[in-house]
């Protein structure tokens, strides 16, 4: 019967995951019971934290309605009823939350709270109807700004009618004494309605009330008094203030609106606060031992599935331990003996064959082995012929999937096609290279003779190069001279237009000159006029006026004289102005043309000296053509020597006779392009030298410079290089 190790492992991995499916079961399971218990103490948690929110909220509401008894003011009574509101408002709404989420056992205990709450928010709103009439703080008011001052008038009236009777006769003395205990009355009444609106509790507070009526009483008596004796006057209007504000401060306090809400909030209220607060405390004392009652029977639940699941996990481990043990040592044993065929294969060992008795997969591996290392020693016995230089040994691949079997024919294929090419290639490359080291010889010698050309030619190159370089500083000393002469005729002009404009001047000058001449003659010609009217005595002053006439005719001829000169000489500076304006722009032209002249000498002398250079590098390039010619023809010469030598070497190598002259076809080809090639450079010759012909005329350039005929000169050899 066949025992797979497929069956044998799917046997024990089967038993093992049956265990393990069974333990993850009962871990599922009691995981389940630890989250369900988890949640209940999280869920009683909460609810725990709700219930300290009531409570809070509760005693909040309480703290409220207490400022709202004890406020001073109806803003601060208003602003705690309103918060005291809100607060309940908040209370009832934690009470019904915890009321929804609570357990029956958590309900009922919550209902008893119910009705103290209720009967708690009464009497807050009992006691807050209270409250807002404010009666004590509103009494204390308005003794403070209404009955303190009457109190404070009618005493100081007193005193004034006191010391007016105690001026007069001695019958007044009883009304004196009245009045003076009547002011004591006003002390006394005063304190009694203090005493009054800050009472704690009703039975005082009516004593209080009781004691100012009387003292009032008594005051009232005491002004009656003095009206009998006359004196009253003016105490009546202040006894009427006095008494009515003590009536409305007596009806306030009598209100004991404060008084009674703090009575209703200590009394009722406070036992109905503390019943609430009570039944809420017995519903967290129950909530907590629903928590402890929870935890024990999460740690029960535990603490069995701890055991099952160590019980369970012992069980598979013992499964999993012998199953192992089995399937390992059934598998050991064949694999050690399959892993010592391999290690012995792969030591190049194929004479091994082992036996194994087990109907598995293993059994399986070994036969494959053995059939393994007979393939391989038939392959090796191929291999041992091809070594031993036979290739037309045949091989024959096992299947079209024998990819050594494939590799060696297809290596022996190519092994015959190498050899075959490699031999006919020997047998040709020798024959080659002594035509190549022949031809190389050749090339050597054109190459010095072109190298010694080059030589003149750079020669030659370096003495135009200097003549370009004496006419480019000669070109630059020119450039400088027309420049300068630019300058002096434009200061030339300058100097003339200046001279002409003095010259202008001069004769606006010579102008004015003449009118003042012929002012003067005028002047002359009247006083001669008047010096005949004058008879004997204008005869000194008419010989006076005479030269004086002459003299001014004599500046005007002169004057005349000198504006034709200056008129003249202004035309003539005219002319020599515009003759140099003519000229600089003609000297200009001149340093520009200069200019270009040196730039293209320089250029020349730039160009001169690349080609001297490039003559130069021409000539290093020659000689080491004519280097690397004699390098070749050794090269060559060795080559012969070991194409000599690889034909022996291969001829160890048996193949079939007609191989050998179907491969040799393309190598031939390839060998007579070769020897066709250095046919064609020996036969190279250093072209004869023509006859110097008439210098070509030189080519302008626009923009100043040079430039070279690159289609002139030609050789035979030029013919090889395409520009």
């Amino acid at each position: 019967m066949r025992f797979s190790v497929k069956a044998k492992l799917a046997s024990a991995f089967g038993a093992v995951i049956v265990l393990s499916m069974i333990t993850g079961g009962v871990a599922y399971n009691g995981l389940s019971a630890l989250t369900m218990q988890q949640q209940r103490i999280v869920g009683q948690a909460n609810r725990t934290k709700l219930a300290a929110d009531v409570m809070d909220a509760l005693q909040g509401q309480q703290r409220a309605e207490n400022r709202m008894i004890q406020a001073l003011s109806d803003k601060e009574t208003q602003d705690n009823h309103a918060g005291m509101l809100t607060r309940r408002e908040k209370t009832l709404k934690l009470y019904n939350d915890l009321h929804g989420q609570a357990s029956e056992a958590g309900r009922r205990v919550l209902d008893q709270a119910s009705g103290p709450m209720k009967r708690m928010n009464e009497l807050e709103d009992q006691s807050a109807k209270f409250a807002l009439l404010n009666s004590n703080n509103k009494a204390a008011e308005l003794w403070k700004t209404e009955g303190g001052a009457a109190a404070k008038d009618l005493d100081a009236k007193f005193e004034a009618v006191v010391a007016e009777m105690s001026r007069g006769a001695s019958d007044n003395q009883r009304a004196v004494t009245s009045i003076l205990e009547a002011r004591a009355d006003i002390a006394r009444l005063s304190r009694a309605i203090v005493m009054a609106y800050t009472a704690t509790n009703t039975q005082d507070l009516e004593i209080d009330v009781k004691d100012a009526t009387q003292r009032l009483g008594n005051i009232k008596a005491a002004v009656a008094q003095a009206g009998q004796a006359g004196t009253s006057a003016g105490m009546n209007a202040q006894l009427e203030r006095l008494a009515k504000a003590v009536d409305n401060v007596a009806r306030l306090a009598l209100e004991a609106g404060n008084l009674k809400a703090a009575t209703i909030a200590n009394g009722e209220g406070r036992k109905v606060f503390n019943e609430t607060l009570s039944a809420v405390e017995q519903y967290v004392k129950l909530n907590e031992k629903q928590m402890a009652d929870v935890a024990e029977e999460g740690a029960q639940e535990a603490s069995l599935a701890k055991t099952l699941l160590v019980s369970i996990i012992i069980g598979a481990l013992l499964i999993a331990v012998a199953s192992a043990t089995w399937i390992a040592l059934n598998i050991s044993r064949g694999l050690g003996r399959a892993v010592g065929l391999a290690n012995a294969v792969a030591v190049g060992n194929l004479s091994q064959k082992i036996d194994v008795s087990s109907n598995d997969e293993v059994g399986d591996l070994v036969a494959s082995l053995n059939a393994m290392t007979a393939n391989l020693n038939a392959t090796a016995g191929v291999a041992n012929e091809i070594a031993n230089g036979n290739l037309m040994v045949e091989v024959k691949p096992l299947s079209d999937k024998d990819t050594l079997g494939l590799a060696l024919e297809r290596m022996v294929e190519k092994l015959q096609q190498i050899v075959t090419e490699a031999l006919t290639a020997a047998q040709n490359v020798s024959a080659g290279s002594q035509e190549l080291s022949a031809s190389a010889e050749q090339l050597s010698q054109g190459a010095t003779e072109q190298a010694s050309s080059a030589e003149e030619a750079s020669s030659s190159m370096e003495e135009m190069a200097s003549n370009v370089k004496q006419n480019a500083d000669n070109a630059n000393q020119t450039e400088k001279i027309a420049a300068q002469s630019a300058k002096d005729a434009e200061a030339s002009g300058a100097a003339v237009g200046r001279a002409v404009n003095a010259m202008q001047t001069i004769a606006e000058k010579i102008t004015i000159v003449q009118e003042i001449a012929r002012q003067t003659d005028l002047l002359a010609l009247n006083a001669a006029v008047e010096a005949a009217r004058a008879g004997e005595h204008g005869k000194g002053f008419a010989v006076v006026a005479s030269e004086v006439r002459k003299l001014a005719e004599r500046s005007q001829a002169a004057a005349a004289e000198i504006g034709t000169l200056s008129a003249d000489t202004v035309k003539v500076a005219q002319e020599a102005g515009a003759m140099l304006s003519k000229l600089v722009p003609d000297i200009k032209k001149t340093a520009e043309l200069v200019e270009e002249i040196t730039a293209a000498c320089r250029e020349q002398d730039v160009g001169s000296a690349q080609i001297n250079q490039a003559i130069q590098q021409l000539d290093k390039v020659g000689q080491q053509n004519a280097s690397a010619s004699e390098q070749v023809s050794s090269t060559s010469e060795e080559l012969a020597s070991q194409a000599e030598q690889l034909q022996s070497t291969i001829a160890y190598f048996r193949i079939e006779p007609g191989a050998k002259s179907q491969a040799a076809a393309p190598i031939d080809r390839a060998v007579n392009q070769l020897r066709a090639r250095a046919a064609t450079m020996a036969a190279a010759e250093r072209p004869a030298k023509k006859p110097q012909g008439r210098p070509a005329r030189a080519v302008k350039v626009a923009g100043g410079g040079f430039a070279f005929d690159m289609n002139d000169g030609e050789d035979d050899r030029d013919a090889d290089f395409q520009r």
